[in-house]
């Protein structure tokens, strides 16, 4: 989710459970990938992303995808350009020094895809469209977008591909490792049911075919 103002009064929501993959046995670096459980339902100013584990077809299903002409065979989406936020900083000697960090303004950066998004690729590497701009460490957790036509005709869906896990230094015109939700759909499915908020499929390769 994102808000328009997450610090303004009402914006804030407890949170009453967490699960992570670690406690599933799964180890990804740093262990970035959690769920949280809300207190009550999320403001009505957060806008909600799609989470589109089905969106590529898996190793098992790429002979089935080549055979029905499916859009996202043989290269999935292929190396696109994707929407990420983040603060930055105005310093890279606020990644040793916290003395030193200092925030930037919350922002929409651009960011082109280097490496391939597969459902079995636990992450993916990013660099910045923009020259001199650029996400740090303090970005870790933002979400990359990627934005895709409908199949039905219906406009363009925005979907959560991946979770910045780290950038490197300097913080412009770096490379950011984004971890991909789809290949721990295991977990996301298992945990959200533990967590008594089962996720519900939104989308499904096969519809583009």
């Amino acid at each position: 989710v994102f808000g328009s103002d997450r610090f303004g009064a009402g914006a804030s929501r407890d949170v009453v459970a967490v699960k992570s993959t670690s406690d599933y046995g799964i180890e990804t670096a740093g262990n970035d990938l959690i769920l949280l459980k809300l207190s009550s339902p999320a403001p009505k100013e957060w806008r909600v992303v799609e989470l589109p584990l089905g969106l590529l077809p898996s190793k098992e299903e790429q002979e089935e995808a080549r055979r029905k002409g499916s859009p996202f065979y043989p290269d999935g989406l292929g190396f696109p350009s994707l929407a990420t936020y983040g603060y930055g900083q105005q310093s890279t000697k606020g990644t040793t020094d916290p003395a030193a960090y200092s925030a930037g303004q919350l922002r929409r950066l651009g960011v082109s895809v280097q490496t391939e998004i597969r459902p079995w690729a636990a992450g993916f590497l990013t660099k910045p469209v923009d020259r001199n701009t650029g996400t740090c460490a303090g970005d870790s957790g933002g979400g990359a977008l990627a934005f895709v036509q409908d199949p039905k005709g219906r406009g363009i869906r925005q979907f959560l591909v991946g979770v910045q896990a780290v950038a490197s230094l300097p913080c412009e015109e770096n490379q950011q490792v984004f971890v991909n939700p789809a290949a721990f759909s295991e977990f996301l499915l298992q945990a959200s049911r533990d967590l008594g908020s089962p996720l519900q499929p939104t989308i499904n390769w096969r519809e583009y075919s």
